[in-house]
C-alpha cells in the first residue's frame, strides 16, 4: 500500500465548509432581511404613534362635547342678546350657555387646556389644543351657515391640534362636530 504518499493523478480530498463567496452571499441575504425587518418595525411604530394621537384627539373632542351637552342653548340671563361669551365670563368656569364656547381655545401652551368635561385642564397634555366653533346652520341645508338667530339649530365643531416636539406649527388631528337645537 502506498500509505503517506501521494498518488499521481488522484485528487486531494476537499476540506468541508463554506467558501469566502458563499459566506459573503449568506451575509448579504441575512443583512437584507434584518434591514427589512427594521424598516417594518419602524413603520409599525410610526403607525402606532399616529393611532395613539388620533385616539387622544378624539377623546379631547368628546370632552368638549360632554361639557357642551350640559349647557343650556340660551343664556339664562341675557337670552340671545349676546353671541359668544358675555363680558363678565372670563373663563370656561363662567360659561353658562352653548354659544359661550364659540371661539374658545383651550391650549396647553398657555395653561388653559386642553380641558375635560369638568372644565379643568387635563394634566400632562403638552402640545394639545382644543378650538371650538359654534355657528347657526340652515335646518334644511346643514352645510350652510346662517346669521345668528336665523335658525333653531347650531353646529358645534371642536378641532383638536397637536404640536409635536420639534415641529414648527401644530397639526390638526381631528374634528368632532354635532348639531344642537337652540329651542330647548
Amino acid at each position: 500500500m502506498h500509505e503517506g504518499r501521494d498518488i499521481p493523478g488522484a485528487r486531494a480530498p476537499r476540506a468541508r465548509g463554506f467558501t469566502l463567496i458563499e459566506a459573503a452571499i449568506a451575509t448579504a441575504i441575512v443583512g437584507s432581511g434584518i434591514v427589512a425587518v427594521m424598516g417594518a418595525q419602524r413603520a409599525f411604530h410610526q403607525r402606532n404613534e399616529w393611532a395613539t394621537h388620533a385616539a387622544i384627539a378624539h377623546q379631547l373632542g368628546c370632552e368638549i362635547r360632554e361639557l357642551a351637552l350640559r349647557l343650556p342653548p340660551r343664556d339664562p340671563v341675557t337670552g340671545d342678546d349676546v353671541w359668544g361669551a358675555e363680558p363678565d365670563e372670563g373663563s370656561v368656569a363662567d360659561f353658562d350657555d352653548l354659544d359661550d364656547l364659540d371661539g374658545a381655545v383651550f391650549d396647553s401652551a398657555d395653561g388653559t387646556g386642553p380641558i375635560s368635561s369638568l372644565r379643568t385642564p387635563i394634566p400632562d397634555m403638552d402640545g394639545w389644543r382644543q378650538r371650538v366653533r359654534v355657528e347657526y346652520i340652515d335646518p334644511f341645508e346643514l352645510a350652510t351657515v346662517v346669521d345668528p338667530g336665523a335658525s333653531g339649530l347650531v353646529r358645534v365643531t371642536v378641532a383638536i391640534d397637536f404640536l409635536a416636539p420639534g415641529a414648527d406649527a401644530p397639526a390638526e388631528f381631528t374634528r368632532v362636530s354635532w348639531i344642537a337645537p337652540r329651542s330647548r
